[in-house]
C-alpha cells in the first residue's frame, strides 16, 4: 500500500513539474529571411507560399499563424526560446534557415497581398496576380 501511494505522488509530482502555470512563456515571432510566392496563378488554384525561418540556439520552430481576408494574407512564424526565463543557460551559435511551405485555398482576390511580419524591422512582401 505505502508503494502504491509513493508511486502515485511520484507521479502527481512529476505532472505538476511538467505542466508549470507559473513558468515564464517561451514562445516568440522567430525570424523570416525569405518570402517566396508565384507571380501568377489561376483563380481556382491553390497557392503555396514558401517562408525560410531562422531557428538554432535555444530557438525551435513551432507554427505558422495565417490571418486571411479573400485580398490578402498575413503570415506570422511562432517558435519558443528555451532560454526565455532561465537563468546561466547556453544556447548553442548556431542558426539554422528552414523552408516552410504554406498552402492557402481558393477565393482569391486580384492582386492578393501576402504580409509577413518581422519584429523590429519592415515586412516581406509579396503580390500575386490571380487570373
Amino acid at each position: 500500500m505505502k508503494n502504491t501511494l509513493f508511486a502515485v505522488m511520484v507521479v502527481a509530482a512529476m505532472a505538476v513539474g511538467a505542466c508549470n502555470p507559473f513558468a515564464p512563456d517561451q514562445s516568440l515571432v522567430l525570424g523570416v529571411t525569405r518570402l517566396e510566392a508565384p507571380a501568377t496563378i489561376q483563380a481556382s488554384a491553390w497557392l503555396t507560399v514558401v517562408l525560410t525561418v531562422t531557428t538554432g540556439g535555444c530557438k525551435a520552430f513551432d507554427r505558422i499563424d495565417v490571418e486571411r481576408t479573400a485580398a490578402a494574407a498575413s503570415l506570422t512564424p511562432w517558435g519558443t526560446d528555451g532560454s526565455i526565463g532561465k537563468k546561466d543557460i547556453m544556447c548553442p551559435a548556431n542558426i539554422i534557415d528552414t523552408p516552410h511551405s504554406i498552402r492557402l485555398d481558393p477565393p482569391f482576390q486580384s492582386p492578393f497581398m501576402i504580409l509577413v511580419p518581422r519584429v523590429g524591422m519592415d515586412p516581406l512582401t509579396a503580390t500575386v496576380q490571380i487570373r
